[in-house]
């Protein structure tokens, strides 16, 4: 019955253009195809992929795009983020099948002693493929998102030279959900509970399609596999997978060179290869066979606050044919990072990770690719800049096995990455596997391992996300992971578990993922493997919600649905499905802590500062009790679609005001306070020494008369021991000097001299406390039954802020000066091109708030502008009467 209503959708068209990142002896991208349902195609794929097919009435796209990316790339859907317009396509029509087609032309010179080979790097789900009248895949045994598949196509080929061949695939969507759905086995691509359902599941060429030309023998998925001495003396292991294309055992030779990031060569080895007929081998060079391969202290990869990035080159040359063993046959180039990647369970039975020998506190976020799987390289750049931007060195992708390039960029930034498995969908569905599942799951880890193991930023796996796998499947996984000679740590869940294979997974995966009071992550009670506080490695959790700023609201919603909160509101947080589909456990808490709302721009106004307050906080606590814990990925660090749930930047890349709690938190040398003791703390985040630093600690009131004024030297800050400066006044014990007043500031600063500011951090504190109910803790939530009372804030004394701009290629320095007494709280810096916020932009900081009459200046980083066009700046004060300034 499923069967009867899959009705056809074909792409066609095919232009080639060159993949860069590997040089081969021909690889190029099949990118232009038409596409539609089978509902409207006429005959079968025999038909469809013979060149005298009239495809002409299709959509024209550009591959990789699922369905729905395509549609939307034909003009057929616009807006689908706009209020709740998404619920308004047919998913229906995605029960049927849908084709793909593209023309191409045969390579000049081509003979049968050419292999050419057309590789699927992501196909969603099942797929018929044909060419030229052949069906040469079926989707008996071609599917799995994950999985690559490369078909040799030589003896199928148009020997003509320029003759016109035709690829066509049917593709069929996955049966992959999660809620309700323990049946759906299907290893496909799903949000979970992140965003609702991409109405065409994922389903379609979701990654490239390449075609690769080269001689009888070709390389694939290098590794270069690094062992440092405690002396970070390197032995290196070079090994490739070496396939022979023919029917007859071909003897070649295999050479290989590698580089300094300078171009000088570092090593050149070779050997002598023989490969079978239709045979795949693993070549090998190691360093105690060839001695070059032992490098003493050579540059090391590093996170990019350990020390550089450096990359090396390896570049690999296979030689060999049926005629000829010395004959070119295919080359591979790529970069990679001379690192290892280590864990172990310390003390505590805490997973710690080290690099080169070295332990790092992870801190990081949970990545989320567009959802409809859109490529967008210039935003993949600009978001990995961000996270390095705001001090963070890791990002989490569950079940998301982005392109290549992200983990391209993560090399070259110095961003680990943490890929692995995701929860809840078919990938745990184990009661209902099969053999169906089991094949796929095992090549598709094979195959995805292969493909990640020469990265540098790949720190280790998670081969399940909230559950241990049954034993008979997470074998299977290690032993395809031993095939692959992964060379990085794996863990076989990413919440805490005790194998019978692999022993503790020395995790946590206990929440929070909604909102929680700031105490909350230094309070002893939270402080364990069962909730989310600043104990061991956290796999995933956060304060939750993070309802955008006003501009990328209104930018997603209608004018009608802007105020009151309402189902739109809630249509853009989780999957209506799950547990995070409306605002229900933020709002209450906001209100009793900061006031209600009589408007969206109050709402929103309110809940910047209420996420800063929550996201700092969390950060904070696992910063200071650095090793204690060893590890928290923030959920999540982006959004899919434009979202009020889980994420530190908007979908449109507007750095909201956790981006810069973040950033703060995580910063090399920095500041903080306790809520849970009043202490004062200086963490040092630059895996060295810091020496030589004054603290100092300012509370005012909200009129900025001065309750306190301290200042402590500081002789050394240990880099793998934070520093306890100080214990302040209580909110008790200063209650009586502010009179009726429920608010009060602490500003804290750090000093290298008595001008030079090395961290600077404020908090707006109340006098009555946030009281958790740690005995109505969920996996998601701990309430509080009392809360601190911000609603002073409503009347803070009026402050007048100017700003102004001096502006340059791509850059804008700001200085904003407060003209009052009092606070000037949580001032948002803006530059505006045509009344829309510049982003990607990098802000030295934001959301700041001043005391009394000061100034500070603060840069800004973004793409440079047309010829003589200039931003306008704009200043929001939380309490503010804003003078515009003057732009240079």
């Amino acid at each position: 019955e499923i069967m009867s209503m899959r009705v056809c959708v074909f792409l066609c068209i095919l232009v080639i253009s060159p993949v860069w990142g590997e040089s081969t002896i021909d690889k190029q991208r099949i990118t232009d195809w038409r596409l539609s349902s089978s509902a409207n195609v006429k005959g079968d794929g025999a038909a469809v992929s013979s060149s005298g097919y009239d495809a002409s009435s299709w959509y024209g796209v550009t591959v990789p795009c699922t369905i729905m990316a395509c549609l939307i790339q034909a003009g057929v859907y616009s807006n689908l983020f706009q209020d709740a317009k998404l619920e308004s396509v047919d998913t229906t029509q995605f029960n049927a099948s849908w084709w793909y087609r593209a023309p191409f032309s045969s390579p000049q010179g081509f003979d049968l002693s050419n292999s050419v080979t057309i590789q699927f790097t992501g196909l969603n789900y099942r797929a018929n493929v044909w060419v030229n009248g052949e069906l040469i895949g079926a989707e008996s045994q071609i599917m799995g998102a994950f999985r690559y598949f490369n078909f040799e196509i030589s003896r199928r080929m148009n020997k003509t030279a320029n003759g016109i061949n035709v690829i066509a695939v049917e593709v069929f969507r996955p049966y992959d959900r999660v809620f309700d759905h323990d049946q759906d086995t299907d290893l496909a691509i799903t949000f979970v509970d992140w965003a609702p359902n991409p109405p065409d599941y994922n389903m379609g060429l979701w990654r490239e399609v390449n075609m690769i030309v080269a001689g009888a023998l070709t390389l694939n998925t290098p590794l270069v596999a690094t062992k440092l001495s405690s002396s970070m003396q390197a032995d290196l292991t070079v090994s490739v997978n070496v396939t022979n294309n023919q029917n007859t055992t071909i003897h070649g030779a295999l050479s290989g060179s590698i580089y300094t990031p300078d171009n000088k060569p570092l090593a050149r080895f070779s050997q002598d290869v023989a490969v079978g007929p239709h045979q795949t081998v693993t070549v090998r060079f190691t360093s105690s066979a060839f001695s070059q391969l032992h490098i003493s202290k050579p540059a090391l990869w590093w996170p990019w606050q350990m020390g550089d990035p450096t990359l090396h080159t390896l570049d690999l040359q296979l030689f060999g044919s049926p005629q000829a063993k010395y004959q070119l046959s295919h080359s591979w180039n790529t970069s990679f990072g001379i690192r290892q990647m280590t864990s172990e369970l310390d003390s505590r039975g805490n997973t710690l990770f080290s690099v080169n020998h070295n332990p790092i506190l992870i801190r990081g976020a949970g990545w989320s690719p567009d959802l409809f799987l859109r490529p967008n390289m210039t935003k993949l750049k600009a978001e990995i800049a961000y996270v390095r931007d705001m001090n963070l060195n890791a990002i989490r992708l569950e079940g998301k096995m982005d392109p290549d390039e992200l983990f391209d960029e993560c090399d070259r930034l110095g961003i680990l990455t943490m890929p692995g498995w995701c929860c809840c969908d078919a990938w745990q569905h184990w009661s209902a596997w099969g053999p169906e599942q089991m094949l796929v799951s095992g090549a598709s880890m094979l195959d995805q391992a292969n493909r990640l193991r020469i990265h540098a930023s790949v720190l280790m796996f998670f081969i399940s996300s909230d559950e241990l796998p049954p034993q008979n499947v997470e074998q299977n996984y290690l032993t395809q992971l031993a095939r692959a000679e992964w060379p990085n740590p794996t863990v076989s869940a990413a919440s805490l578990r005790t194998s019978k294979i692999t022993g503790s997974t020395g995790v946590k995966m206990s929440g929070p993922y909604s909102w929680v009071s700031p105490n909350y992550w230094l309070d002893p009670k939270a402080i364990s493997n069962q909730l989310g506080g600043a104990y061991g490695f956290l796999t995933e959790g956060g304060p939750g919600e993070n309802p955008l700023t006003l501009e990328s609201f209104e930018a997603t919603v209608s004018p009608a649905n802007l105020w009151p909160v309402n189902s739109v509101w809630n249509y853009h947080c989780g999957a209506p499905e799950g547990n995070f589909g409306t605002l229900n456990r933020f709002t209450p808490p906001l209100y009793a802590r900061y006031g209600n709302a009589t408007s969206a721009s109050g709402y929103l106004q309110r809940a910047q500062a209420a996420t800063y307050e929550g996201h700092r906080a969390m950060f904070e606590a696992y910063s200071r009790n650095k090793y204690t814990s060893t590890g928290v990925i923030q959920w999540m660090l982006n959004s899919a679609w434009p979202s009020m749930l889980w994420h530190l930047y908007s979908y449109d890349l507007t750095p909201s005001s956790t981006y810069f709690a973040t950033k703060i938190a995580c910063e090399d040398v920095h500041i903080m306070y306790t809520y849970t003791d009043q202490s004062v703390w200086v963490v040092n985040s630059l895996y060295t020494d810091t020496e030589g630093l004054i603290a100092t600690a300012e509370i005012v009131t909200k009129d900025g008369k001065a309750l306190l004024n301290e200042s402590w030297p500081i002789k050394t800050v240990s880099e793998s021991t934070p520093f306890n400066v100080a214990t302040l006044p209580s909110a008790a014990t200063l209650k009586p000097k502010l009179g009726q007043d429920t608010v009060y500031f602490l500003r804290l600063r750090l000093w290298a001299s008595q001008s030079s500011i090395v961290s600077d951090n404020f908090y707006w504190l109340s006098t009555a406390a946030d009281v958790i109910a740690w005995s109505n803790s969920t996996w998601y939530n701990t309430p509080c039954s009392a809360y601190a009372d911000f609603t002073g804030m409503q009347t803070l004394p009026p402050a007048a802020v100017t700003g102004s701009a001096v502006y340059s290629a791509g850059a804008a320095k700001v200085t904003v000066k407060s003209t009052t007494a009092g606070v000037a709280f949580f001032i948002r810096l803006r530059l505006l091109v045509g009344g829309v916020d510049i982003a990607p932009i990098m802000w030295e900081d934001n959301y700041f708030s001043m005391i009394n009459t000061e100034s500070r200046t603060l840069s800004a980083k973004y793409a440079p502008l047309s010829s003589g066009v200039e931003p306008s700046l704009v200043v929001e004060v939380y309490n503010g009467i804003v003078g515009e300034g003057e732009d240079i």
